[in-house]
């Protein structure tokens, strides 16, 4: 291995290993800003949200619809359709983030959230056929819903699914219809990845019928404590589906402890499930509206990437673009011969010799401006020595941006080459001066604005060893 590559490599692990101490994990943050509430407000649901502006906020899933100015999450009554064994989904197509990360800003802190909607559980044959099943508003971890969750499984679950972890869910759900785990067929309750309800409340203490016979719309409210890990319901008869939403009462229907972080995905969707079965009955959300925890996106991920990706990447960048430079005005040099110069120089009488251009450096010293004889009109004059003849000369190293052509280079030599006077330096020969100035400029002009993002960054150490590699 030549001491060139020597130098290199021991550049490249100067460059690499010196930063490492920058890439050490950072403690996290503590919080530097005031966390703020995203609200949202839907409804009520016309054709916009169908075929207007809004039609792409909702995912709407299997037998739901929005028609007739509300989202029907089973079947309406219009047209001659089945209400039996029927179960669908309408939810926001944006997730919502739930706790912020471990190492964030603020900690892995749990999001806190109001919602608000209006709703309504129509019985179709008030006098003959009891209502069933219910609706749900629901965090899940995707709107797509499983298959056969018509019936008691309100649209959440199916045999197979019911009481899994993996279901990921949480609901609230409003049921007319009660199984052997219900109370009765008139409650609400708290469900966790399975429609066997944590905690159920029979509504009738309250005087309330989700379903009861005529037209009765519901204002709901579900309220998340996120820091104190509790959630809430509360109920109250809305008298107009088109009018103010009426006031909160001060005592809630439902109230557990829940810690989401427990048991949803972080980015979770938020919707309505609902369905029937051998009994049904309409299920009309008319309003709904959202307010919600809204964390900063974490960067920390993209910029200890990039971190990561500067202390690596710049250091070799600046290594690979250095051998590059060095490498190409290696290659520069060797090529001595310009065709057109050459061959006005073999036309010469007593063809001068050409000279490879490390003879000349080593002649002159490196360029020494202690070997500076003088400058002209197209460049400075050196005194040299070439060892081998121990001989002196002068080398004009022409500068490239003062000529105004090649033919004004080879009129020059042309001229020198034919002037013979004992008062006058005869032309000894040559190196292809504009290859060699093009080499020369590359060097200056590339390894300065290297070496001087190399010193700022890295230090002097590491530019001692490019000079040497350079040189």
């Amino acid at each position: 291995m030549g001491p060139r590559w020597s130098l290199l490599i021991t550049a490249v692990t100067i460059l690499l290993l010196f930063p490492a101490a920058t890439s050490q994990p950072e403690t996290p943050k503590k919080n530097s800003r005031v966390l703020l509430n995203e609200s949202y407000v839907y409804g009520p649901f016309n054709d916009s949200y169908t075929s207007g502006s809004l039609r792409d906020i909702f995912d709407v899933e299997n037998d739901a619809a929005i028609h007739l100015n509300a989202f029907q999450v089973t079947p309406d009554s219009a047209g001659n359709i089945s209400l039996v064994n029927k179960s669908g989904r309408i939810f926001l197509k944006k997730p919502f983030k739930l706790w912020d990360d471990i190492n964030g800003e603020f900690n892995g802190k749990l999001a806190s959230f109001n919602t608000c909607f209006i709703f309504n559980a129509f019985r179709i044959k008030n006098d003959i056929t009891p209502p069933g099943e219910g609706i749900a508003f629901v965090i899940a971890p995707s709107f797509a819903m499983p298959f056969n969750s018509y019936g008691q499984y309100l649209g959440l679950t199916n045999s197979t699914t019911d009481g899994k972890a993996t279901n990921k869910l949480v609901a609230i759900e409003f049921d007319t219809t009660k199984q052997d785990f219900d109370p009765d067929n008139n409650h609400i309750g708290l469900d966790i990845n399975s429609v066997r309800s944590k905690v159920s409340v029979p509504l009738s203490k309250f005087g309330f019928e989700i379903a009861p016979e005529g037209t009765q719309f519901w204002a709901i409210w579900v309220e998340y404590d996120g820091e104190h890990k509790e959630i809430y319901v509360y109920m109250a008869k809305q008298p107009d589906r088109d009018g103010p939403t009426v006031e909160k009462p001060t005592i809630p229907v439902l109230r557990s402890s829940l810690d989401l972080k427990e048991l949803v995905n972080q980015n979770s969707y938020f919707g309505f499930s609902a369905s029937t079965g051998v009994n049904y009955e309409l299920h009309c959300v008319l309003k709904w509206n959202i307010s919600i925890t809204a964390f900063p996106e974490d960067k920390s991920k993209f910029s200890n990437a990039i971190k990561i990706g500067l202390i690596i990447g710049v250091p070799l960048i600046v290594i690979g673009s250095a051998v590059f430079v060095y490498f190409i005005s290696k290659k520069k040099c060797s090529d001595t011969s310009d065709p057109q110069i050459t061959g006005t120089l073999k036309s010469l009488p007593g063809t001068p010799r050409e000279f490879r251009y490390k003879e000349l450096k080593k002649a002159t010293n490196k360029f020494d401006n202690k070997n500076k004889l003088g400058q002209g009109g197209y460049g400075v004059v050196y005194k040299g020595t070439l060892p081998k003849e121990n001989l002196e000369v002068a080398v004009k190293m022409f500068s490239r941006d003062k000529m105004k052509s090649t033919h004004d280079f080879l009129s020059e030599l042309t001229i020198i080459n034919r002037l013979r006077h004992k008062n006058l330096v005869r032309l000894l020969g040559k190196f292809s001066i504009s290859l060699s100035l093009i080499s020369i400029e590359l060097i200056t002009l590339c390894l300065n604005h290297v070496l001087d993002h190399i010193y700022v960054r890295f230090g002097r150490t590491s530019i001692t060893f490019m000079m040497t590699l350079l040189n």
